[in-house]
């Protein structure tokens, strides 16, 4: 019989050969791994811009038209006032000053209600520790055919050499919509439509029809409106003041209301410009996220350590349809 010479691994040459494919697949394995890791955090990072960045500058563009239509300085008293600050009367002075939304009516009833106007503290935010989120109100004329922030279409003003006619009033509210039962929140906004008194009605545009003047089209106090920013936690609104002798300052909504009107002072400030903060949330967890301390304009907000990134954002918008050199004297 001839000898057959047989060839193969060895044992020794078989467990090196296992031990390199184990770690091959150990470093396949890791950089998986550390591909989602990276995802996650890329993903969380560009939600954070999402909402924030873009929130803002969303919010933002509609806040500068904020007063278009009216002329001059505006306080708590004007009547369409940018910034609405008080309902059918305003002040503690008697009689009652005229308010913001002086005669303004939904259906035949009047506007009433501290839903309808700008307010601190006046909102749930995204978590229960947190305290609760302001609301800003804004209110102007439409200066060409445009939509409000809810995606309706609004009639601008008419120009030509037989016919003149004034654009739509938009009210905006801007607030954080809580969701039941969980620890999210989004940044909403509400709005409604009105002709101004003395214009000519019915007005029919794109399907709206208004038959009267100073009457909504809708009750935006009631109505939850439409998500513009995602997981927006928390809102914080401060006025921006000029003062009788020509000096400014910041205040907060409530501490505006709060001015004493006695003696030789017998209106509020005007308001110029707004600071608006937000406390935005990503949409996925991260891991050795640890930062839970953030401070929103004035107020510190401390958030849990569940994961998730977060990220102030904030931003000045001078009002430059409120008289920006005027004063209320």
């Amino acid at each position: 019989m001839k000898n057959i010479n047989q060839s193969g691994f060895t044992l020794v040459e078989l467990m090196i050969a296992l031990t390199l494919g184990l770690i091959l697949v150990a470093v396949a394995i890791q950089l998986l791994i550390s591909g989602q890791v990276n995802y996650r955090i890329q993903s969380s990072a560009a939600s954070l811009q999402d909402s924030g960045i873009f929130g803002v500058n969303y919010v933002t563009k509609n806040i500068r038209l904020a007063n278009h239509g009216n002329a001059g300085a505006m306080n708590d008293e004007s009547l369409y006032g940018g910034i609405v600050l008080s309902n059918q009367t305003s002040g503690t002075a008697t009689p009652l000053a005229d308010g913001n939304l002086k005669s303004l009516k939904f259906g035949t009833a009047l506007l009433t209600g501290t839903n309808l106007i700008s307010a601190n503290q006046h909102n749930d935010s995204a978590i229960s520790t947190y305290i609760k989120s302001d609301q800003l109100v804004i209110m102007y004329q439409s200066p060409i055919d445009m939509f409000t922030c809810t995606g309706e279409k609004v009639k601008g003003p008419i120009k030509t050499n037989t016919d003149y006619g004034k654009g739509w009033y938009v009210v905006e509210r801007y607030y954080i919509n809580k969701t039941n039962g969980q620890n999210e929140a989004n940044l909403n906004c509400s709005a409604a439509m009105f002709v101004a008194n003395g214009e000519t009605v019915p007005q029919t545009y794109q399907g709206t029809t208004i038959s009267a003047t100073d009457t909504l089209t809708n009750n935006y106090s009631t109505n939850a409106g439409e998500m513009i920013a995602k997981n927006v936690e928390y809102m914080r609104v401060q006025l921006m003041i000029r003062n009788s002798d020509g000096s400014t300052r910041t205040l907060g909504i409530d501490e505006y209301n709060a001015l004493p009107i006695s003696g030789d002072i017998k209106h509020r400030p005007a308001v110029i410009g707004i600071n608006l903060g937000w406390l935005v949330r990503s949409s996925e967890k991260v891991s050795m996220v640890d930062k839970t301390s953030f401070v929103v304009l004035d107020k510190t907000i401390v958030a849990p350590n569940d994961g998730y990134m977060r990220h102030v954002y904030s931003t000045t918008v001078a009002l430059r349809n409120g008289g920006l050199g005027d004063l209320v004297q």
